[in-house]
């Protein structure tokens, strides 16, 4: 009997963790999982439906968004975005990036091109909102912000729903070893 009483405090305390954390994951469902990155130039999120992107157009300004889920021509979700990018005058970009895989200069060529040359501000969005979104925005915050890699790091947070494990590590990985001296000249030559 004893023994079981030691368990409950501990049940309970699972318990209260997986509640909040269900908690947590509906309320970032709902709103999207939308977040400043740089206050009126740059925003991310997790994939939205129309509504919710016209409601953050018009509530943020958006006049770019950066799909880092890549072209997907034929998918609902993808349609629809680019009909609200049409009817509401907002630059649309794809970039196909993984969560589960490093970028590649080509990729760190891509963006800090959009970065420089994208109308402001800017939505950066994935499916979740997350990992790679995660990662561009950190990369946003060494380039465009100027933000020391450490303290950028804090987009791969668990705030946003990051989680560094399994197949998402290549996010974390790859922001560790990335060098950004390179990035930085080219988006400040442009």
């Amino acid at each position: 009997m004893r023994r079981f009483k030691f368990f409950i405090p501990i049940l309970s305390l699972f318990s209260l963790l997986a509640i909040l954390g269900t908690v947590y994951l509906l309320y970032m469902e709902e709103q999207g999982n939308f977040h400043v990155i740089t206050p009126g130039e740059a925003y991310r999120s997790a994939q939205m439906d129309r509504d919710e992107l016209e409601y953050y157009i018009k509530k943020y300004g958006i006049r770019s968004i950066l799909n880092l889920r890549g072209e997907n021509t034929g998918k609902m979700w993808y349609v629809e975005e680019l009909e609200v990018s049409r009817e509401q005058h907002v630059a649309h970009y794809d970039i196909s990036l993984a969560a589960s895989r490093e970028l590649k200069d080509d990729d760190v060529r891509k963006l800090v091109k959009i970065f420089k040359n994208a109308p402001r501000p800017i939505l950066i969005h994935c499916q979740s909102g997350a990992d790679r979104s995660g990662l561009v925005a950190a990369m946003w915050k060494v380039i465009v912000d100027k933000e020391p890699k450490a303290k950028a790091a804090d987009q791969l947070s668990i705030i946003y729903g990051h989680m560094p494990v399994g197949k998402t590590t290549a996010t974390d990985h790859f922001f560790k070893k990335w060098d950004p001296r390179n990035a930085i000249l080219l988006y400040n030559s442009q």
